[in-house]
Formats: C-alpha cells, sequence, structure tokens
C-alpha cells in the first residue's frame, strides 16, 4: 500500500521550524508499496500541489524516518506527503501519496 502521514496528525500541528516525519503503511496488514527513491514535500495543497514549502532530498531504499526542516512556523496550514517512484519491473512511475493538513505554528 502507499504511504500514509500520519505525523503531523490531521488537524495537527507543529510548533518549530522542523519536524521527524514518520511513515505509516496505510493498511498495516498489506505488504507497502515498492519504491526506488522517495521524498517528502509540504505544499500548499493536497497531493503535491499549491505552492512547494519546503521538501528532504530524494532517498533511496524503503520509505523511513527522516527530517523536515525549513517549515514556516507562521500559523499556515499546510500538507505533507510523500512522493515516490516506482521501480520499472512494478510498472514504474512518480506518485504522490494522500496527505495530511496541519498548523504550523510559531
Amino acid at each position: 500500500m502507499p504511504p500514509k502521514v500520519l505525523d503531523p496528525a490531521a488537524n495537527g500541528y507543529t510548533t518549530t521550524a522542523s519536524y521527524y516525519f514518520i511513515p505509516t503503511n496505510a493498511h498495516g496488514i498489506h505488504p507497502p508499496t515498492t519504491v526506488s527513491r522517495w521524498k517528502v514535500t509540504v505544499t500548499t495543497g493536497q497531493d503535491g500541489t499549491g505552492t512547494l514549502i519546503t521538501q528532504t532530498g530524494w532517498s533511496t531504499g524503503p520509505i523511513g524516518t527522516c527530517q523536515v526542516t525549513n517549515l514556516p512556523a507562521n500559523n499556515s496550514y499546510p500538507y505533507t506527503q510523500v512522493v515516490y517512484e516506482k521501480p520499472p519491473s512494478t510498472g514504474g512511475g512518480t506518485f504522490t501519496s494522500f496527505s495530511n493538513q496541519f498548523q504550523s505554528r510559531p
């Protein structure tokens, strides 16, 4: 299953300019999606739409915990999502996970 963002929680908040993204398989009983590389983005729109606020660099291997930095901490309501690429052996392509909206508080 594709990754699902649970931290920050939907309608939750952060109070610093960075936080640790902790991935969660959308349905724990299914195997996770095989990816060739992935990154975390924070945008003004759900599913990676809108304006990019910040992002991590691309990582290879399984989706894992990483630090997201440079949040604006200005009471905005951005979305966090995982952008990932599938290897050609599984059909290939670039995908964006569904995301939660949260408040970036000072």
